[in-house]
């Protein structure tokens, strides 16, 4: 198995990179929280990773960290959840607040995140409540760790978050940023008013 990938970033998308290392470019699908988290093109990366095979192919998939990773993998034991969706799961929501929902049995906010229907919900937290909440415990659930405890944070909040990701900032303080904004604009604000607003308190 090829577990990690460390080399050259020479293309990124929002679900695809390619890493080249010594003359060789792998191809690898990431989620857009790991696209966040990844810096300029031309610099040197290291990735967590999992190689799918299946009969006609084999897909490389990559996680920034291996909290990712590990979410990944336990949404690989749900029924009817594949690669491709865990991939889609963790692009619509970070590990920590899919950690919380999992744990908490928020099937409300499972819901909001695309691709979810209203039976993976209920096998998500039917199979995975008790290791959710263990990885948490594990992770302390607290600032700094990685986990972030803010479960709730779904829909416009979500979006605002991982825009700013993509601009290059990072948890703790993208969350923060985004949910003072949320304070100012009030809970009905979208992303559009989110991200601009969250920018003032970076």
């Amino acid at each position: 198995m090829i577990e990690r990938i460390r080399g050259i970033l020479v293309e990124k998308s929002p679900t695809f990179v390619v890493v080249d290392v010594n003359g060789v470019g792998y191809g690898i699908n990431i989620s857009a929280y790991t696209s966040g988290m990844l810096p300029e093109e031309g610099t040197e990366i290291t990735l967590s990773t999992h190689l799918v095979v299946r009969e006609d192919s084999m897909t490389l998939f990559g996680f920034a960290d291996k909290t990712e990773k590990t979410v990944f993998l336990m949404l690989l034991d749900v029924n009817g959840i594949g690669p491709k969706m865990a991939q889609r799961i963790l692009s619509g929501v970070t590990p920590a607040d899919l950690l919380n929902m999992i744990a908490s049995e928020n099937k409300s906010a499972l819901g909001k995140i695309k691709g979810l229907g209203k039976k993976s919900c209920e096998q998500m937290t039917l199979s995975l409540k008790d290791k959710a909440a263990t990885l948490l415990q594990a992770l302390g659930n607290v600032e700094g760790s990685g986990v972030t405890g803010m479960g709730a944070l779904t829909g416009a909040k979500l979006e605002a978050v991982l825009a700013l990701h993509t601009l290059g900032v990072k948890d703790p303080s993208a969350e923060k940023a985004v949910a003072k904004a949320a304070e100012i604009l009030g809970d009905n604000a979208d992303a559009a008013a989110l991200i601009p607003e969250a920018l003032k308190y970076l």
